[in-house]
């Protein structure tokens, strides 16, 4: 794996020069954005660009706001990931917490991973009718699913769709009675913001139409602590302002603990982007992930009974060590299909679960430096996939290429740059591998497809207190402005094996703490670093608390020994 140091924007490096930025963090902000703006460091309100700017949100709250004012009943559909979850949060809280629509008029719903499948489908369709709602508000779904919405239109129920996945090539649902998503061609709105945001959004649309007190805003804002979960775990680009004040707004609304499901969740931690993205995200993701439902989930997020979410948050919590052993052992398995001459890994297998093939995805593609697609069955001869584009690949524009080629192969397909996902007949598969292959390669025939590490360059002669703090104060990191990252040539000294699974390698590096998390597959396993050795690292900065005491800290991302 190559190590390149990530190209720096010069103007954006002299504009954060002349505002009195230290050189390593004018370094940082100009390998990440193409344009110095203050926003993205002050996290202030003002960067939130007022609802009404999204096409459609007028309609919208406008529509929402006659349902509250005549007694409708109103259903909530969306997805059953962490950014549907969260979504569900914020419009249940919103709704009924600061518009006071009662409990009875808000009907709630959310598919089942593998028997409904993502989006508004036929068999949620035929729930949602059942039900017999006024209106449907969805969030984190809907943008793909016309014919389902003018089924519910055509039974007299209205629909709102918010959602910020890519436009199918057909457009909106035009039987929606109002489509609020920032991907529309003809909305100027920050694209980048997940679902959860989207719906917050909407959300203070209506509040300005009802014309709530401060005291009603106050209660709405502080809703963005499920909109920091939400963007987080939905990886959605931390470059754009709106989503960097979300997530450092949510956060510290989280790190009040006012309400319970953070108070256990956090069980005396601080919550930071890793603890979202790392930790909580993956635990509310492994109720649906291993049940197929969400309602765990959904219990954590929006109850107010201690018990309830207590007992939600323990099933969450045993279904994310199940999902964990599960997940190794089709690693595991797959790893040892992957031909890395080849441009995608597109693997099935009987055994496999449809509940974390996303994940091992996202491993494979990650350890092996190429797309990665896992294939498993959800029944009626039907195989879903679930696919993770690696450093160079638009997944989604991909599969695009292949339906146009293959035209009715796909039974269904979805998705953006970084992730997809797919249905297909079980007897069609070996139509996909070969095809899918040949439009990968048509893809990234011009490209250098040799995978990479990108790094912010050297710190030698800074690895001190000052410069950590430096650096986090440019938080929060994540996908689109990720953790600074460096690499040096160093002497490893005291190299030793630790953990109570002892395959984490402790050492010092040119004399400083460092850290090197699952260095060994097994415990025992021979070691490529001794002391003395002369080495490449790449590697981030940490704190290291002991007693009281602290230390600075290298956590390991790469290591070698230099030839």
């Amino acid at each position: 794996m190559q190590i390149k140091q990530r190209e720096i924007n010069k103007e954006v490096y002299q504009a954060c020069i002349n505002e009195g930025y230290p050189e390593i963090v004018s370094r940082i902000i100009a390998g990440r954005t193409g344009e110095f703006n203050k926003n993205i460091f002050t996290h202030s309100s003002n960067c939130v660009e007022p609802a009404k700017n999204m096409t459609d949100s007028t309609k919208a709250s406008q529509r929402i706001v006659d349902a509250i004012q005549t007694d409708q009943t109103i259903l909530l559909f969306t997805d059953y990931d962490v950014d549907g979850c969260v979504s569900m949060a914020i419009l249940h809280g919103a709704l009924h917490d600061v518009f006071g629509v009662k409990k009875s008029n808000i009907q709630t719903l959310t598919g089942h991973r593998t028997e409904d499948g993502y989006g508004l489908t036929d068999t949620i369709a035929n729930k949602i009718k059942k039900l017999q709602p006024d209106l449907v508000i969805t969030a984190d779904a809907g943008i793909s699913d016309g014919p389902r919405i003018e089924r519910l239109a055509k039974a007299g129920i209205d629909v709102i769709v918010t959602d910020h996945h890519i436009l199918p090539m057909e457009g909106i649902p035009n039987s929606a009675c109002a489509v609020v998503n920032p991907q529309r061609q003809d909305c100027q709105y920050d694209n980048n913001i997940a679902g959860c945001g989207v719906v917050w959004l909407l959300m203070t649309a209506v509040a300005q139409e009802l014309d709530c007190s401060m005291d009603q805003k106050r209660i709405l804002h502080r809703l963005l602590d499920y909109v920091a979960l939400g963007t987080v775990a939905d990886l959605v680009s931390l470059a754009s302002p709106i989503n960097r004040y979300f997530v450092k707004q949510g956060l510290a609304f989280m790190n009040e603990q006012t309400r319970e499901c953070w108070r256990i969740a956090l069980n005396g931690q601080k919550a930071n982007v890793g603890f979202l993205g790392f930790q909580l995200g993956p635990r509310i993701n492994a109720g649906s992930r291993m049940t197929g439902e969400a309602n765990a989930a959904i219990d954590f997020l929006v109850s107010k009974n201690p018990a309830k979410i207590l007992a939600a948050y323990q099933q969450l919590d045993h279904c994310n060590y199940n999902r964990r052993k599960i997940e190794k052992r089709m690693f595991d398995a797959a790893k040892q299909r992957v031909n890395k001459e080849n441009n995608i890994f597109i693997d099935y297998n009987e055994g496999y679960d449809p509940g974390v093939q996303g994940i091992v995805a996202g491993k494979l593609s990650e350890a092996f430096g190429i797309p990665a697609i896992m294939l498993a069955d959800i029944g009626d001869d039907l195989v879903a996939g679930s696919g993770r584009s690696g450093q160079f690949l638009h997944i989604r524009d991909a599969l695009q290429s292949f339906d146009d080629n293959y035209p009715g192969i796909l039974v269904s397909f979805g998705g953006h740059r970084a992730a997809a996902g797919l249905k297909i007949h079980k007897e069609n598969i070996e139509i996909l591998q070969k095809g899918l292959s040949d439009t990968v390669n048509t893809q990234l025939a011009d490209q250098d497809t040799t995978p990479y590490i990108k790094t912010d360059g050297s710190l030698k002669g800074h690895l001190n207190f000052g410069t950590y703090y430096q650096v986090e104060a440019l938080n929060p990191f994540g996908i689109g402005f990720p953790t600074p990252t460096f690499n040096d040539a160093m002497t490893a000294t005291n190299v030793r094996v630790v953990g109570k699974n002892p395959v984490h390698l402790s050492m010092k590096l040119d004399g400083i703490k460092a850290i090197q998390f699952y260095a060994l597959d097994n415990p025992g396993d021979p070691l490529q670093i001794n002391s003395n050795d002369k080495v490449e690292v790449v590697y981030t900065l940490s704190m290291d608390e002991w007693q009281g005491r602290k230390s600075l800290q290298l956590i390991i991302k790469r290591i070698s020994n230099k030839s």
